[in-house]
């Protein structure tokens, strides 16, 4: 049975069962004071009966006559009689023994009242009846009218409350299909309910807890989708330098080669080695980063530029390309590691993009009250699709060119680790054929130090 069918029946049983009751009580009370009353008015008649009757004996006494049975018949049929036009039935007895019994009908209901005449007429019972007839049938009739009334409001109020019910508990019903649909995965389904009442409270509430499930539903399946792509890609990487393994070890166990055969080979063994080592340091280093907080320091610039250079002195001088540097500000906060392998992956994405006789600059400078460490080179640089993923691990502008050099995507992958580890903005920009920018935006102060 559905909530509304429950609680119309219930309203509805509560509300006929109280209703009637009322109205019993009601009826009970009043039979009881028009009972009472009648009561009252035939102790009152009787009393009034029996004095006229008292006051006639005596004064049939006092001429003279004995009071015997003939003159109390007498008397008490003039005025049974007289009453009996009014419904009204009389009967005297003289010590439990009849002397007069008016006519009275023995399927009658009456009212009867019994006392003895005053003294000394003491041993005379006079006893009043009436009938009440009308008054039984006026009850019965307002039972009567009772019963229509509850078969015809009975049904009126069961539609009335119907309405209302449906109406009330309308709102429950767009929850409940609210529900349903985010239960079957239409997580932007929503309570369109604007009631400033308990159920609009409600909805509100509804709302907000679906924007959250939502949100986290679609981080969830993004991260998902991010840990599958990653998965993929690293299967990818791995399959071809582990290929050349295989190849270059069959080669090796070959009966007939010679000492240069055997160089070449364990050349191509050792640059396949060299790349599922970088490969591997740089996943580590992601998950690294994921799980361990960063200690700041004050790292002075031009000490960590240098440190960068000499890194990477071997590589630049290889492609003809010159390094410039520029520190316009003296130092930086951040982790003196985390912000030099920043900058090395920043320079050989760098190296790897340009053209020999090119420069690159690197430089540090202070930026609406942020300290900035940008990377800026004049190579290819690249469309704004691969920019939307230059960052995602694994992922290669140019694939031939990146398996060149030993790359597996994981450079700029890193860098935004770094930049989340510190709290700092990432800024990346490009253009083909002209270059690409770079740019690490970090607190310029530190415990209220400038640096």
């Amino acid at each position: 049975m559905r909530f509304w069918q429950k609680t119309l029946l219930l309203m509805l049983v509560l509300f006929v069962v109280v209703l009637d009751v009322s109205v019993i009580m009601i009826m009970n009370k009043s039979w009881r004071l028009n009972m009472g009353r009648e009561q009252q008015r035939a102790a009152s008649d009787q009393a009034l009966i029996a004095n006229n009757i008292y006051e006639n004996l005596n004064s049939i006494k006092s001429r003279g006559m004995q009071i015997n049975d003939t003159i109390l018949l007498d008397v008490a049929r003039s005025y049974g009689e007289y009453y009996r036009e009014r419904g009204i039935s009389l009967e005297l007895s003289s010590q439990d023994t009849p002397v007069y019994a008016g006519p009275a009908e023995p399927s009658a209901r009456y009212i009867s009242v019994t006392n003895e005449l005053p003294a000394p007429y003491g041993y005379l019972q006079l006893t009043y009846r009436r009938d009440i007839e009308a008054l039984y049938a006026g009850q019965d009739e307002l039972n009567r009218y009772f019963v229509y009334i509850n078969c015809i409001s009975i049904p009126v109020l069961a539609a009335l409350m119907y309405v209302l019910i449906r109406k009330l508990t309308k709102p429950l019903q767009s929850l409940a299909d609210s529900t349903k649909n985010i239960a079957e995965g239409n997580y932007g389904k929503r309570v369109q309910l604007q009631n400033r009442d308990e159920f609009g409270e409600l909805a509100r509430h509804f709302n907000r807890m679906a924007d959250a499930v939502e949100k986290q539903v679609t981080d969830l399946s993004a991260m998902a989708e991010e840990k599958q792509r990653m998965v993929d890609n690293l299967a990818h990487e791995l399959r071809t330098p582990l290929t050349s393994l295989q190849g270059f070890a069959q080669y090796l166990n070959a009966a007939h080669i010679d000492e240069e055969e055997r160089m070449t080979a364990s050349g191509y063994l050792w640059s396949e080695t060299l790349r599922l080592k970088n490969l591997v340091f740089k996943l580590l280093d992601l998950s690294i980063l994921s799980h361990q907080p960063v200690e700041r320091s004050r790292i002075p610039v031009v000490e960590l530029f240098e440190s960068v250079r000499r890194m990477e002195q071997a590589n630049l001088d290889a492609a003809g390309i010159e390094l410039i540097l520029e520190a316009d500000i003296s130092a930086v906060w951040g982790d003196r590691e985390l912000l030099e392998s920043f900058l090395v992956n920043c320079l050989e994405n760098s190296i790897h993009a340009s053209n020999p006789g090119s420069e690159i600059r690197l430089a540090a400078y202070e930026q609406d009250a942020a300290a900035v460490l940008e990377v800026t080179d004049y190579g290819r640089g690249m469309s704004a699709g691969h920019l939307e993923r230059v960052f995602e691990p694994f992922y290669r502008v140019d694939h031939a060119r990146s398996r060149e050099h030993g790359g597996a995507g994981l450079g700029l992958a890193l860098c935004r680790q770094i930049a989340e580890a510190h709290q700092a903005q990432l800024s990346l920009s490009s253009e083909e054929q002209k270059g690409t920018t770079i740019k690490l935006i970090l607190q310029l102060h530190n415990n209220g130090l400038l640096t």
